[in-house]
């Protein structure tokens, strides 16, 4: 059985900006936060359903905070 997780560009750079690696080269947090309605909500569904991501909490009653799992954190970071 194959388990290989294929991320697209978008899902690639979701992961990498929750680790802050759109903006160093090491890693120096672990978050996402985004509200249900917003348009990147429906990229960390599909995130969370492969494993990457995981929901930490509902900070707001508008927000919910994802964090990115071991898995996502060696895909992204190698």
């Amino acid at each position: 059985m194959n388990t290989t997780v294929t991320l697209t560009d978008e899902e690639r750079d979701l992961l990498r900006h929750a680790l802050g690696l759109d903006r160093a080269r090491i890693s120096y947090r672990n978050h996402y936060s985004v509200s249900p309605k917003a348009e990147t909500y429906p990229l960390c569904a599909r995130l969370l359903a492969k494993g990457l991501l995981e929901r930490s909490a509902t900070y707001t009653a508008t927000m919910i905070q994802f964090q990115v799992t071991d898995a996502g954190k060696a895909l992204v970071m190698g």
